[in-house]
């Protein structure tokens, strides 16, 4: 329970603070622009908040989140397996276990976290791969030290999500030699129906994502060469449609449980807000960089992020 209400209660927070930092001008200029953003957003006007800007680290440290996700899910994976097929609890499910209760953490079936923890596996797989031979960030690009520090919690946050509210169900807080729960259950027509369309939402998702981040990369033919347009895919219609992707894959997630997990609902509100202040951000630096070029490309408009909507 005080793991689940902790992730739920940073989350939130981490909310809180997206809305702030865009209405709040000191926090707009100094904390919020990154990469290219950086180079038509408002400039910090005080001294502190030229201080707080020049904490940054480089863009290309975003494959640190998939890298980082990516290996606290297999681990994550092989304390399952372990606890399941072994009677044997690893490192994390034994701290669960001394320090925490099973509170809140039984909404979950043992088959909904399975199916969670490998599709969200294969979406930290993709972006590995993707973040270190599709996407070619500008060398000059950087982003705030918060933004690495977020990322690096929001996606541990994600991987603990697949499995946490079901830990009880896992077996993790009793009797490990006995440790059969929901093997013998026969699974419904409704979760049927509610896994196979998280599971098809998720992998549509999926897919455009990838094409979205290919026609992103293909736009430089090196690290060294400048900002384009993208055209083609989803892009048609919508500013950026990769950061829709992600939230439809957040939201495959929470249909594939009912909406009944709570650090994914939470996940889900964070990265729908985030990444729809950001999409904000980069139609403005559209226009400002690309001028009537960018009008002339897309004379009927684009939706910023979310088709019909915003």
């Amino acid at each position: 329970m005080y793991l689940i209400l902790f992730l739920c209660f940073c989350l939130c927070a981490l909310t809180i603070l997206s809305l702030l930092a865009k209405w709040i001008q000191f926090f707009r200029t100094s904390v919020l622009p990154y990469g290219k953003l950086n180079t038509t957003t408002e400039k910090p006007t005080s001294p502190l908040g030229h201080w707080l800007a020049q904490w940054t680290v480089p863009k290309a440290w975003f494959a640190h989140f998939y890298l980082v996700g990516f290996a606290l899910a297999i681990e994550n994976a092989l304390e399952i397996i372990l606890l399941s097929k072994y009677q044997l609890r690893g490192p994390i499910m034994s701290l669960l276990y001394m320090l925490d209760n099973e509170t809140l953490s039984d909404t979950m079936s043992r088959q909904d976290c399975l199916v969670a923890l490998i599709l969200f596996t294969l979406h930290l797989t993709r972006r590995v791969y993707e973040s270190l031979y599709i996407e070619r960030p500008s060398q000059q690009a950087r982003m705030h030290i918060s933004h690495y520090l977020t990322g690096l919690g929001f996606y541990g946050a994600m991987v603990f999500g697949t499995w946490l509210e079901g830990a009880a169900n896992l077996g993790v807080y009793g009797d490990i030699s006995n440790n059969n729960i929901d093997s013998s259950k026969q699974v419904s027509i409704p979760t049927i129906v509610r896994t196979t369309f998280g599971v098809l939402l998720f992998l549509y998702a999926t897919n455009h994502q990838h094409t979205c981040h290919h026609i992103l990369g293909s736009l430089r033919k090196n690290i060294g060469s400048g900002y384009q347009i993208p055209q083609g895919d989803w892009f048609e219609w919508i500013v950026v449609p990769h950061y829709l992707c992600d939230i439809l894959i957040y939201l495959a997630l929470n249909i594939l449980n009912g909406f009944k997990n709570w650090i994914f609902v939470c996940g889900l509100i964070w990265t729908t807000i985030n990444l729809t202040i950001t999409a904000s951000e980069t139609k403005i630096w559209y226009q400002k960089t690309f001028g009537d070029e960018y009008k002339k490309k897309f004379p009927k408009g684009r939706w910023i992020i979310l088709p019909w909507v915003y």
